[in-house]
């Protein structure tokens, strides 16, 4: 594998891990970070304190229904204009109301010098985890 590879490997790696500071070391100073709108956390995050926010929403939303043993299974592959496209599991667990959440996403990394400077999450049905984050018992 590229290195620009092992830098999104790397940062999936601090995702499955609950690494905060991992996560934001994967980051290069400019990064940003694109969420569909549509979503609780949706919208651009721009910088490190961005990164930080993005991450810090995220957890707002998924942290109830995702204790740390979901695995996002993720494979890898490198586009001929050096982006890494990653394709990889969304799971969740409402424990109380017994729904279960599991769908394929896809994360596009540009990464430069060692570092991810922009990170594009794409959704086949973003209102599909609106639905499940709105229709959960909290």
């Amino acid at each position: 594998m590229s290195r620009r590879v092992d830098v999104v490997r790397r940062l999936f790696a601090a995702v499955e891990a609950r690494d905060l500071g991992a996560v934001l070391d994967c980051y290069g100073d400019r990064i940003e970070i694109h969420e569909m709108p549509s979503l609780p956390y949706g919208g651009v995050y721009r910088g490190r304190r961005g990164a930080r926010d993005h991450a810090e929403a995220f957890v707002r939303a998924w942290g109830p229904f995702q204790r740390g043993r979901e695995r996002l299974e993720p494979s890898f592959a490198e586009t001929d204009d050096e982006r890494v496209v990653a394709l990889f599991r969304h799971r969740a667990l409402d424990e109380a109301g017994g729904a279960r959440l599991d769908v394929e996403e896809v994360g596009i990394y540009e990464v430069r010098d060692g570092v991810i400077e922009r990170s594009t999450m794409v959704h086949a049905d973003p209102e599909r985890l609106v639905r499940f984050l709105g229709g959960s018992s909290r």
